[in-house]
């Protein structure tokens, strides 16, 4: 069985440092969606930022460069289901 697909998650304590980084690494050109944090990551404040395996590296550089508050960078088997809801 294949290694399942990896995303990558910032979480945070509080939706404004979320919205703060989120604005600055958006402004460094670099792909990053707003999404509820996954319960298997926590139960903090419910906003995450969802990082693509192929943006890992230029999130991190920009949690370094940017000095804003975050709570922890994750990476969780993907929790999104394509066929989910679908009764066919």
């Amino acid at each position: 069985m294949p290694n399942p697909i990896q995303d990558w998650y910032v979480l945070f304590h509080n939706h404004t440092e979320g919205m703060a980084l989120y604005q600055y690494i958006r402004k460094q050109g670099v792909t990053v969606k707003i999404s509820p944090t996954p319960r298997a990551a926590s139960v903090c404040c419910g906003m995450s930022l969802l990082v693509e395996e192929n943006e890992r590296e230029a999130v991190e550089a920009c949690l370094r460069e940017s000095g804003l508050a975050y709570d922890r960078f994750l990476s969780l088997p993907r929790q999104i289901d394509a066929k989910r809801d679908r009764f066919v």
